[in-house]
């Protein structure tokens, strides 16, 4: 009898270690499948990325390079009516050279350069390193108001005005890119929606241009700087709503063309970036 049970002991007793060995490879292998899906994410993730990265620069040179060719259109008007005040290249007249520190003339030009220099065609320059479409918006709402060429300019040389033949030309050329461009803005420059992001992004737009990256319109400046910004003294943390530079744009007064003013969403997420930034304050030990 006792020979019966050695082979049934053997057998059972060499069942846990067989069933338990599979139950490891069992394991074992969903462990590495787990891993591997996991490094497919990663690489899809990454390939996703890289492609993305390649149309935006893609559609960008598109852009660019369309926005350059078409610009030759309405290049002579640009030149006859922009380029004594708004072209590097060109040189004032001598009474405009005379005494540069103090002469009206000089300056205006100095100015209008750091505003806007069409010296190299499309994309144009300007100090403050302003996105393109603000560039653009403000070129159409001065061209539809008629704010530029300037009334003092105009006076002495009444042929530079804008006329309805030159407004249409620009405005036909103008406003396709600037559809291109909030086209591209929102489908390969909107990804981070986060308040800070969104706000920084605003005042790119509406104020980089007088007071940013070297423009210090009012003294006001280095608004890309955004901790100096917020330690300086345009910025109240303990009082958000009441910092001079959210007063001074939910008055209207800035920007100075009622065309560019922030609207309501616009104002709204600078004032909740302010008051993010108010409460990160509030934590700090």
């Amino acid at each position: 009898m006792k020979y019966v049970f050695i082979p049934l002991f053997i057998l059972v007793s060499c069942g846990n270690p067989i069933a338990s060995k599979d139950a490891s490879t069992l394991k074992f292998s969903d462990s590495n499948q787990e891993k591997l899906n996991e490094v497919i994410k990663l690489e899809t993730i990454a390939q996703e990325r890289k492609k993305f990265l390649e149309d935006k620069k893609r559609v960008w040179s598109e852009i660019n390079a369309d926005a350059k060719e078409s610009f030759q259109g309405i290049s002579e008007i640009i030149r006859n009516k922009c380029f004594s005040c708004h072209d590097a290249n060109t040189k004032l007249p001598i009474y405009g050279r005379i005494l540069p520190g103090i002469n009206p003339v000089h300056k205006h030009q100095e100015d209008g350069l750091k505003a806007l220099d069409f010296s190299e065609g499309f994309p144009f320059k300007a100090t403050g390193n302003p996105p393109q479409i603000s560039l653009l918006k403000s070129i159409r709402n001065a061209v539809t108001e008629r704010t530029m060429p300037i009334r003092a300019y105009t006076l002495v040389y009444p042929h530079k005005k804008i006329n309805g033949d030159d407004e249409k030309r620009i405005l036909d050329w103008i406003d396709p890119v600037i559809e291109k461009l909030t086209e591209y803005e929102l489908k390969y420059n909107s990804e981070d929606t986060s308040v800070p992001t969104v706000a920084h992004k605003v005042l790119e737009q509406k104020c980089y241009r007088c007071h940013a990256n070297g423009n210090h319109k009012g003294s006001f400046e280095n608004l890309q700087n955004t901790d100096e910004l917020l330690k300086g003294k345009y910025i109240n943390l303990d009082q958000p709503d009441q910092s001079k530079m959210y007063t001074i744009i939910a008055s209207g007064k800035m920007p100075p063309n009622k065309l560019e003013a922030l609207s309501v969403e616009e104002l709204a997420t600078v004032r909740d970036w302010l008051e993010l930034e108010a409460k990160k304050l509030s934590k700090r030990p």
